[in-house]
């Protein structure tokens, strides 16, 4: 009976290291792209994130949801351990949605999106219209410089100005401008501007 209350207690002691371990490393991540990477930024060191849409991007999606879907098998059967405490089952789960929440963050910002614990900055492009004739202008931008563009707009531009509003502090995009005919082609790349945020929450 002991050996056996024994090779449950060990094994609860593992799981509980694995799910420990798993929300440290998320959390690191999510405090390095979402904190200290834009804080490099701001101090002209270069990135440590991978760049949105990269392979280096993927790999580290997946690797979070690897760790994610482990973290929620790990709560899940610390959870229905009859032997732990409900204090216990309460603290590990508090912090786990904490941690879920840090990483959705982390994926947000990693893609460009707007992150929620972040303060949103805007900027506004103007450009000059084009000399032939067309139905709109699509805006892409990226954040390296020359190329990686990505297009930011769901639908044609008919004006000649558009403001990005979902930029984050500390960060350096670069965009460019293609305008669209009625059948659909677009042009090359107007010249290259760049916009730097200022690092402020």
């Amino acid at each position: 009976m002991r050996r056996h209350s024994r090779r449950h207690s060990g094994r609860r002691s593992r799981i509980a290291r694995i799910a420990w371990g798993l929300e440290a490393m998320l959390f690191c991540f999510t405090a390095e792209n979402i904190w200290i990477d834009p804080w490099l930024r701001s101090k002209s060191v270069p990135s440590l994130a991978p760049d949105a849409l990269s392979g280096t991007w993927f790999l580290a999606i997946t690797i979070g949801g690897i760790a994610l879907a482990l973290l929620a098998l790990c709560e899940i059967l610390l959870i229905r351990d009859r032997a732990l405490s409900v204090r216990t089952k309460v603290a590990t789960g508090i912090v786990a949605l904490v941690v879920l929440v840090l990483s959705v963050e982390w994926c947000r910002v990693t893609n460009g999106l707007p992150g929620m614990l972040r303060r949103t900055h805007t900027v506004t492009l103007t450009w000059k219209a084009s000399s032939s004739e067309v139905a709109g202008y699509d805006v892409y931008r990226s954040m390296t410089r020359g190329g990686n563009y990505v297009r930011i707009n769901g639908s044609l531009v008919r004006e000649l100005s558009y403001t990005d509003s979902f930029v984050d502090g500390g960060v350096t995009y670069y965009y460019v401008i293609r305008a669209v005919d009625d059948r659909g082609n677009r042009s090359v790349n107007s010249n290259e501007t760049s916009a730097s945020i200022p690092f402020l929450w």
